[in-house]
């Protein structure tokens, strides 16, 4: 059997080849970009004016229109846009969710490092339910799996993140300084997270707090896919040269 195109590294550790790792990086980069890029849009379509600072994501992704109340302020909510936002939560959390499994070993195969990609897959489960069950279908739920699946998603950038500053010789993804940007993510996510919880009485900027604990999760994947791009292509230069 040819082993062509698969390099054996330590213990039970397979490094697939360029061109599988090139698809999933590009796969990365894509959906992270399209779940946080597909609000733009939305918002411009939105019925009345949107605010990215003092309005929830989930109303880009209500199906009806109506009030919604915003910190005794009630507002209009309609965003013809919805299924777009939705399914983009739905899609880019289903493939985030996979590549999260692929990259198990190459963010660090030690147990740390394989428990944060367990709850980066997790992290983007939880968000295809978000888009399934949007807010006004379900507020009860859709909170669950959007409160739940932030919480998630940044635990798993903590853990991955301990995990390739821990054991740098064992990671994949990038230098071993990418460990610590990981776990200044996964802080700075949930720390928003935490926010989110946070009485309706405090008056907070609820779409900063919600976009400060949701975005880390999505330029994760976007920078690390970015950075298994370069690194197969330098691989890919050497190759030609001859190194």
């Amino acid at each position: 059997m040819s082993h062509r195109g698969a390099e054996v590294v330590g213990s039970g550790t397979i490094r697939v080849s360029p061109k599988p790792e090139r698809v999933w990086a590009l796969l990365a980069v894509l959906a992270g970009l399209l779940v946080i890029l597909i609000e733009i849009p939305a918002a411009l379509l939105s019925e009345g004016t949107y605010s990215f600072v003092r309005q929830s994501i989930s109303h880009l992704g209500v199906t009806g229109c109506g009030e919604w109340s915003v910190a005794d302020a009630p507002i209009e909510v309609c965003s013809p846009a919805h299924p777009l936002v939705n399914g983009s939560s739905i899609l880019g959390g289903s493939i985030l969710a996979v590549i999260a499994l692929v990259w198990h070993d190459w963010i660090a195969p030690t147990v740390w490092g394989r428990c944060g990609s367990f709850l980066l897959a997790g992290g983007g489960l939880l968000l295809v339910g978000t888009g399934m069950v949007p807010a006004d279908i379900d507020p009860t739920l859709h909170a669950v799996f959007g409160f739940g699946g932030a919480a998630v998603q940044n635990l798993g950038l903590l853990a991955a993140g301990i995990a390739m500053s821990r054991w740098p010789e064992k990671r994949w993804i990038g230098p071993a300084e990418f460990g610590g940007l990981t776990v200044g993510f996964g802080a700075l996510g949930f720390a928003g997270t935490l926010l989110m919880a946070a009485p309706e009485g405090w008056n907070l900027p609820v779409g900063i707090i919600e976009r400060v604990a949701a975005y880390p999760f999505f330029v994760w994947f976007v920078l690390t896919g970015w950075k298994q791009l370069r690194d197969a292509a330098k691989r890919r230069r050497e190759l030609a040269e001859g190194r």
